[in-house]
C-alpha cells in the first residue's frame, strides 16, 4: 500500500501542525504488511470499537474530512484533472465507492489501496482544504499508475517509481525549499531533483522494511525515467503558480473532463 506523510516542506508551506505521535513507524516484523500498519480500519481485526472511536472524535474528524474531499473533488485544479485521466483510462472514480475518510497512526497523511481501489485520506491528519487537495492528488496518481501501468506496489522499483512521480508533480516547490535552504536560484534543477529523490526515498521506508541503502539504490535506478513521466500534467503542478489550472485547461484535448 502506497502511504504518504506530510514533511517539513508540506508543513511549511500549508503552516498546519500535525500533533505528534508515538506510533511513527511500524513494528518491525518478519512478514511484511506493506503499509496497511497505519491503517487499523483497513484491517477488521484491529479495527476499534465504537467507544474508541467516540473518544478519538472520529464523526467529528470524519465530517470535516468529507467536507474537504468534496470542495476538492468540485474545484481543485489537480484532483479535478486527476479524476478525469482515471476516467479516461477505465478507473472512474466515484467518492463514495472510491475515497475513503478513516483515522490513521503516526504522522501519515493519505495512502491507496491496490485492494479495494481506494484512496485514503487521514482524517485526523488532514486538517484543511488545501492539505487535503495535494494529499488526494498524490493518492490519486498511485491509482492512476495502478490503472495506467499495472503498478505493483509490493514492487520495490514500482513503488519507488510512483513515489517518485507524486513528488515530482505535487511536492518540492521552489519556494519551500528556498525556505528550508535546500535550495537556492543558482542550482534549482539540481536541488528539486534531490528533493524528490527524498521525498521517495521517505515514502518508501515508511511503509518498507528495507535499509536506507536499499530505498536509495532503488530509487537511483528508476529515478531518470520517472521523474521524465509526468503524465496526465505534462509539467510540475507547484502550489500557487496556476500550473494545474494550465494542466487542467490542456488536458481537455487529451481526457474525457467535464
Amino acid at each position: 500500500m502506497a502511504a504518504s506523510a506530510k514533511s517539513a516542506n508540506d508543513a511549511k508551506e500549508s503552516q498546519t501542525v500535525i500533533e505528534p505521535s508515538d506510533n511513527k513507524n511500524p513494528p518491525l516484523t518478519k512478514e511484511e504488511d506493506f503499509g496497511y500498519y497505519f491503517y487499523p480500519d483497513r484491517d477488521k481485526k484491529k479495527k476499534r470499537s465504537l467507544f474508541e472511536r467516540a473518544l478519538g472524535r472520529d464523526n467529528v474528524h470524519n465530517f470535516k474530512c468529507t467536507t474537504h474531499v468534496k470542495k476538492c473533488l468540485a474545484s481543485n485544479p489537480k484532483v479535478k484533472l486527476m479524476v478525469g485521466a482515471l476516467e479516461s483510462y477505465g478507473c472512474p472514480v466515484e467518492f463514495s465507492r472510491h475515497i475513503s475518510c478513516e483515522p490513521c497512526l503516526g504522522t501519515v497523511s493519505g495512502g491507496f489501496d491496490p485492494k479495494s481501489m481506494q484512496v485514503v485520506v487521514c482524517q485526523n491528519n488532514v486538517r484543511n482544504t488545501d492539505i487535503c487537495c495535494n494529499v488526494l492528488a498524490h493518492e490519486l496518481l498511485h491509482a492512476f499508475d495502478f490503472c495506467r501501468a499495472k503498478v505493483n506496489f509490493e514492487n520495490l522499483r514500482h513503488l519507488a517509481c510512483t513515489e517518485i512521480r507524486a513528488a515530482n508533480m505535487f511536492h518540492c516547490s521552489l519556494g519551500a525549499a528556498i525556505n528550508s535552504g535546500e535550495a537556492s536560484v543558482f542550482n534549482i534543477k539540481e536541488r528539486h531533483q534531490l528533493c524528490v529523490k527524498n521525498k521517495a526515498l521517505q515514502s518508501i521506508m515508511l511503509v518498507r522494511n528495507v535499509t536506507k541503502l536499499e530505498a536509495m539504490t532503488i530509487v537511483d535506478e528508476v529515478f531518470d525515467r520517472c521523474y521524465n513521466d509526468t503524465e496526465p500534467f505534462g509539467r510540475r503542478c507547484f502550489k500557487n503558480l496556476g500550473r494545474a489550472q494550465r494542466a487542467l485547461d490542456e488536458a481537455r484535448n487529451y481526457y474525457d473532463l467535464d
